[in-house]
């Protein structure tokens, strides 16, 4: 086994209560100081990639590249179920998974720091339950599916920093790897959905299922689209985009570093191993 973890006297051994996964643009984190980097296998698998476990002001985070480290492994085949349970068997708690988002609406201007609510699934095909041991599968109540305590505390952070950031929004999630047309980009505006992803499902509802708390920050590069035709936006502008694209991660990072500085020795919630506990003592 790794030896990470072991405190100053060499007598305990400390997991890592936070877990990032890091999406496009994050498919590393040179920031924390890495301690350890382990690739445990699980009955799903093996991760993504390799998880780094790091340190920051005497605080245990691991970070793991969602799409791999040389960003290779595309939305729909990445895989979720290990990816978490390996988190899990880490002995994380809560998660934040970072991800690239288009707007669908006007008020969500490139640039903007969201933190999703919602989702609506709009992938097939995915690998999207946990089995439970002996093979069962379970059915969670699903009507808030990120963790509210774990998200107000990411807001908090952000005020503190003034770093504004929008609070909640319902994110579409679509099947990638191909964007919209403008056809389904119009019909997700008109649902009143507010940004477009390819990863949120089925990460967040799986984090939920192996009792993780878990919240999203999405950084909006440009707007979806359907959007750009009605604002008469030219989307081949691909260099405003990726300078849009670079200050995202940096205003993303940021956020993360204070979160661990502020919050990760102190936070506790714990709501969705709650709801796993509830479900299985109906």
């Amino acid at each position: 086994m790794s030896s990470f973890g072991l405190d100053t006297t060499g007598s305990a051994l400390r997991k890592p209560k936070l877990g990032i996964i890091g999406g496009s643009g994050m498919c590393s984190f040179p920031e924390l100081n890495v301690v350890s980097i382990v690739r445990p296998e699980t009955k799903y698998g093996f991760p993504s990639d390799n998880i780094s476990i790091c340190e920051l002001g005497g605080e245990l985070v691991a970070f793991l590249p969602r799409h791999g480290s040389k960003h290779t492994i595309v939305p729909h085949k990445v895989p979720y179920k290990a990816n978490l349970a390996a988190l899990k068997d880490l002995g994380v708690e809560y998660v934040i998974g970072t991800c690239i988002v288009g707007s669908l609406k006007k008020e969500i201007a490139p640039g903007s720091i969201v933190l999703p609510d919602q989702f609506v699934n709009l992938t097939w095909g995915r690998d999207d339950y946990s089995e439970a041991d002996g093979g069962s599968f379970i059915h969670l109540p699903i009507g808030e599916p990120y963790c509210r305590h774990l998200r107000k505390k990411i807001i908090e952070v952000a005020n503190e920093t003034l770093l504004p950031v929008i609070p909640q929004a319902t994110v579409a999630v679509v099947q990638g790897p191909r964007f919209s047309t403008s056809a389904e980009s119009r019909w997700f505006s008109a649902n009143g959905w507010d940004i477009v992803n390819m990863t949120q499902y089925p990460e967040c509802y799986l984090a939920r299922e192996l009792g993780l708390c878990y919240s999203a920050i999405a950084a909006v590069t440009d707007y979806d689209v359907g959007l750009q035709e009605s604002l008469f936006i030219d989307p081949r502008h691909m260099d405003a985009i990726l300078e849009i694209f670079r200050g995202n991660i940096q205003k993303t990072k940021s956020l993360l570093l204070a979160f661990i500085k502020k919050t990760i020795s102190c936070f506790s919630c714990g709501c969705a191993s709650v709801a796993v506990k509830a479900y299985y003592e109906e």
